[in-house]
């Protein structure tokens, strides 16, 4: 049975590829450190003006050109100089996230959100500037700056689209509170007042604990987060339409770690914590149905070998994640980042910086633009005609109301060509299987595919076909078959599918 499920997860995934629009190609970070992505392979890059410790941020045009960086303090433009009205951002080179660079919704290409963090809580909190593309002969200008949103804030800040799929929601976190605030960004421009989620931890005591990465999950319906001096890291559901936090779930590392970097996998099943202080990097299974069960799937899947200090963790164009070993002319990887446990292939040496040097930060970017692009064929049953053994196949009309797993009258249809098939060809045993899309908690999602599924079963058994025939099992929203960015994809990943097979075990 384990194994005939897992074929079936490695036949859906088929139709899954990474992909980034390529305002995330280019990389300045660390001394001097730069990275350049391409279709098909990574490139170093020697003439960056940044030395930075810990944060910073660069965009890109959308087919890959640099347009601008920053330290959170300083502003430069593609050739490396630094931009009329470009110092005196109230950023801080050591603020964990000193900033982000978000370009205005709404088709302007040429108006730059620059968000910045203030540095271990203090006055200066979280702020925006504007960058204006046009200007200075397209080299670009700081036209607005310093605009003060809230104060004081910890050093953490993160952005993912809006269920609209247009608009921006940009988070931070307050210090000694327990308050989120978003802000949602639209052609409008950057709203006037937040949203606010009480929610998690306090943030307060050792300044140590405005340090740690903020990241939401590209898809846009979980944030985490790290509190480095109390070794722990915190998720919560994201409403990403609300813009609302909720259901936080703790994660907390041994003694000296100091959680530090945060990241999620391209289709957010695994979250991935390097505790610096120790010099690893820890995998959590978010789909593995509870919250309990989430803090008992942490693995260490890598460490340094010498306990140096690893610094953010950041998903890449690629696919991958990288991250910096403090200090050193390199960066580490994990390779396959959506596979469980020691499958991910964490390496510690994976690119030569040349004459860069590594810190602690990476640049901060919308976590959208790392989302999984999503092909899969649709297959449909409508007749005994349709099947073929372990051919994967869609129950069109079993239908159900929203987060209930009581099937609707109107699904009897549907389930009575399964039961005539399975009854006029008894060697045939039948897979069943449960998915949503992914609006809500992960771990409730994971349940209610499994109740979906079973309630299926339980109608065949109901009308007599035998129990050792049927096997369930649900996914979640760990499968989908389409973008959950719209209704209709949504709708499609609500799904019941089955499987017919020879022998259950196998």
């Amino acid at each position: 049975m384990k194994k005939l499920l897992l074929a079936s997860l490695i036949s859906l995934c088929t139709g899954f590829k990474v992909y980034a629009q390529s305002e995330a190609n280019l990389w300045y970070f660390g001394k001097h450190a730069g990275i350049k992505f391409t279709a098909d392979s990574l490139h170093i890059l020697n003439e960056s003006a940044l030395n930075t410790e810990e944060g910073c941020a660069s965009i890109s045009d959308k087919d890959g050109n640099l347009l601008f960086y920053t330290n959170g303090v300083s502003v430069w433009n593609r050739e490396h100089k630094i931009m009329p009205n470009g110092n005196g951002l109230m950023g801080h080179p050591s603020s964990t996230q000193s900033g982000v660079i978000i370009p205005k919704p709404g088709g302007n290409n040429t108006i730059y959100y620059v968000f910045t963090i203030a540095q271990q809580g203090k006055i200066n909190g979280f702020r925006y500037s504007i960058v204006d593309m046009a200007l200075s002969g397209g080299l670009g200008d700081v036209t607005i700056k310093n605009y003060l949103l809230s104060t004081p804030v910890t050093e953490k800040i993160t952005a993912v689209k809006h269920r609209d799929n247009e608009s921006i929601w940009v988070i931070s976190h307050e210090w000694q509170n327990d308050r989120f605030v978003a802000y949602k960004i639209n052609k409008e421009g950057v709203a006037n007042t937040p949203v606010e989620s009480i929610v998690g931890s306090v943030h307060t005591g050792s300044t140590t604990n405005t340090q740690g990465y903020m990241k939401a999950s590209p898809d846009g319906t979980q944030i985490a987060l790290a509190l480095e001096n109390e070794h722990l890291t915190e998720i919560f559901d994201f409403d990403n339409e609300t813009g609302k936090l909720s259901n936080c779930i703790k994660l907390r590392l041994k003694k000296d770690s100091y959680n530090y970097g945060i990241e999620f996998s391209s289709d957010g099943s695994l979250l991935y914590v390097s505790a610096a202080g120790t010099g690893e990097v820890y995998q959590y299974n978010l789909q593995a149905g509870s919250e309990e069960k989430i803090i008992a799937s942490a693995i260490k899947v890598g460490n340094t070998p010498d306990k140096t200090w690893i610094g953010a963790l950041q998903i890449a164009p690629d696919g991958k994640i990288y991250f910096p070993i403090y200090n050193k002319p390199y960066l580490g990887a994990i390779e396959y980042p959506d596979s469980v446990g020691f499958a991910c292939n964490y390496l510690n040496d994976a690119v030569f910086l040349e004459k860069g040097i590594a810190q602690l930060g990476l640049p901060t970017f919308t976590q959208s633009l790392f989302k999984k692009e999503i092909n899969s064929e649709l297959m449909y049953f409508e007749s005994v005609a349709d099947v073929v053994e372990n051919q994967i196949l869609i129950l069109k009309n079993v239908l159900f109301d929203i987060g209930n797993a009581n099937l609707k009258p109107e699904s009897y249809e549907e389930l009575e060509k399964i039961v005539s098939l399975l009854k006029k060809n008894p060697p045939y045993k039948m897979v069943i299987a449960g998915h949503t899309d992914n609006i809500g908690n992960k771990s409730f999602n994971i349940s209610l595919s499994e109740r979906r599924a079973r309630s299926v079963k339980d109608y065949l058994i109901r009308n007599s076909i035998d129990a050792a025939r049927l096997a369930t099992e649900g996914f979640g929203s760990s499968l989908p078959v389409r973008s959950n960015d719209t209704e209709e994809g949504r709708s499609n990943n609500r799904r019941v599918t089955f499987k017919i097979v020879r022998d259950l075990n196998e």
